[in-house]
């Protein structure tokens, strides 16, 4: 083939063979295809997932960890399920940061100005609610609303509690969870406001506040789950707790106040209690030695004065024998008793006009 050129003044020739270079091409061809079919034939699952296999988007199999093969071209996809990893929803709040000093997005940190466009943005877009940014410029607005939606709870007793919590789960069915729902974040989360709203709803302000906490996360979690199951969503419903309860931020003061004097009344009970406990058990025990001891007296009393009966009987009997002789020895008796007790010891000699007072005998300096 001749072509002849404006510029030139000799012709250019070109040798074109097409033959060749399709046959060049086709062995190209033929290894950009291979590539791709053992590209897209071979796959590989992480150590905490499980890998769904479906052909021409119909379920086929599931796989576990490791490197597996299928069907190339998009004829066999598979998706990829974290099974063993626990995963969380919150309400009422966003977790900013995780870690030693976590940081948390809540209505009080959006009032005190703790966040940035960047994390109102975020929020916003994962509740579904991206597309009233355009409607309305205030950010913060928005993000308050989507947080008091979720926390803001009345209760059977109509006042009104404001409620966070966080719903942990797992995948135990990938296929249930891949096949059975379209969207099983915000499945889980209409479910879990449904069943606490309704926890909730049926009891008190102190119950939701105080004493029925524990009850509710129990509750919450059977419920959850037996509506996950009821769905046929695959889930596995770990826990539920509730980070915080507390009355709504106007009349929180009082509330607090309330309680706070709650605590002191019970904390007076509690300290009297305690010395009820020490001083009746202690006076109790007084009196009970108080009792013993006066009947150990008069049992001795009893025994000393049947003791001195029985001797006076005895001295009565030999007093009858002898009189004079018995006469003299209880008056020595009695004298040697009687005149150690004495500091000083005067003698009087009796017997008509000679009697008197003998001289004093200084027994305690004796010369």
């Amino acid at each position: 083939m001749v072509r002849i050129s404006d510029n030139l003044q000799y012709p250019i020739r070109f040798n074109f063979q097409p033959f060749e270079i399709w046959r060049k091409a086709r062995w190209l061809l033929l290894l950009a295809v291979a590539a791709l079919g053992v590209k897209t034939a071979i796959y590989t699952v992480d150590t905490d997932s499980a890998g769904v296999v479906k052909r021409f988007g119909k379920y086929e199999r599931t796989a576990g960890a490791g490197i597996h093969a299928m069907l190339p071209f998009g004829i066999e996809t598979a998706s990829k399920v974290p099974v063993k990893r626990v995963q969380k929803e919150e309400f009422g709040f966003r977790t900013i940061k995780a870690g030693i000093e976590s940081h948390f997005l809540g209505v009080d940190e959006i009032n005190a100005g703790q966040c940035s466009t960047d994390d109102l943005t975020r929020l916003i877009r994962e509740s579904g609610e991206a597309g009233h940014v355009t409607k309305s410029g205030s950010l913060k607005d928005i993000a308050k609303e989507i947080l008091q939606g979720e926390y803001v709870i009345l209760t059977g007793d109509l006042n009104i509690v404001d409620a966070e919590w966080i719903v942990q789960y797992t995948i135990k069915d990938p296929r249930q969870y891949l096949f059975n729902i379209k969207d099983s974040r915000y499945t889980i989360r209409d479910a879990s406001q449904a069943v606490m709203r309704q926890l909730i709803g049926n009891g008190s302000v102190d119950e939701a506040i105080t004493i029925g906490r524990i009850d509710y996360e129990n509750a919450a979690r059977v419920a959850l789950q037996k509506l996950m199951d009821e769905y046929e969503t695959g889930i596995h419903i770990v826990t539920v707790k509730m980070q915080s309860s507390n009355p709504p931020q106007r009349v929180r003061p009082t509330f607090n106040e309330v309680n706070r004097s709650l605590q002191q009344k019970e904390q007076r009970i509690n300290e009297a209690m305690k010395l009820y406990n020490e001083v009746i058990p202690k006076t109790r025990g007084e009196a009970l030695r108080m009792i013993e001891a006066s009947k150990g007296y008069a049992a001795e009393r009893v025994n000393q004065a049947q003791g001195n009966v029985s001797k006076f009987d005895q001295i009565l009997a030999e007093y009858s024998k002898a009189k004079e002789i018995t006469r003299q020895r209880l008056y020595l008796e009695t004298m040697s008793r009687v005149l150690p007790t004495i500091p000083e010891k005067w003698i009087v000699e009796q017997g008509g006009a000679e009697g008197g007072i003998l001289m004093k005998l200084d027994l305690a300096n004796p010369k």
